[in-house]
């Protein structure tokens, strides 16, 4: 069954941070290659709002978060991009792949999918990576528990004095 185009981007957007500057740069030289694509709305960056809610289910405003927004056009489908931070080009690939995926095709969706799971599988490796790096400096407590002494291995005890 073909993945809806939402579910796409949330499994791309999950992993797009895993990716290099220099591999995402090259995916969207191969998607600019196909002919398919157009910028509609060059990327820029803007200011949005972040809200939350406390434990006491009270909504309140962390503050404005910096993000990068693009749109990108495959086949008459647009697509938007929107992502923390000034990444202009991880906004276009959002948004190229949002657009490839609204607009079907099958070797498309199958090309897109496969560099998603790519994503997943180099972000996979990299936390593991970095668990196991952490569980090198793992400290021991059960060494701090306190210890008995069996003096008796040391001999007879000396004897009292008056």
């Amino acid at each position: 069954m073909p993945e809806a185009a939402g579910d796409l981007k949330t499994r791309l957007l999950r992993v797009i941070s895993a990716a290099e500057t220099g591999q995402v740069e090259a995916l969207l030289d191969r998607l600019w290659a196909s002919g398919r694509f157009r910028i509609r709305r060059a990327p820029h960056t803007g200011l949005l709002m972040a809200s939350a809610r406390d434990p006491f289910d009270t909504s309140f405003h962390l503050g404005e978060v910096l993000v990068s927004e693009a749109q990108v056009v495959c086949d008459g489908q647009v697509g938007c991009g929107v992502i923390c931070g000034e990444e202009p080009q991880r906004a276009l690939l959002l948004a190229a792949v949002e657009a490839a995926a609204q607009a079907g095709g099958a070797s498309m969706r199958e090309w897109i999918c496969d560099l998603v799971e790519r994503l997943e599988k180099t972000k996979g490796q990299r936390e593991a990576r970095m668990s196991r790096l952490a569980a090198a400096t793992r400290v021991r407590f059960t060494s701090m528990k306190k210890e008995t002494v069996d003096f008796g291995s040391l001999g007879d005890p000396p004897e009292k004095r008056p």
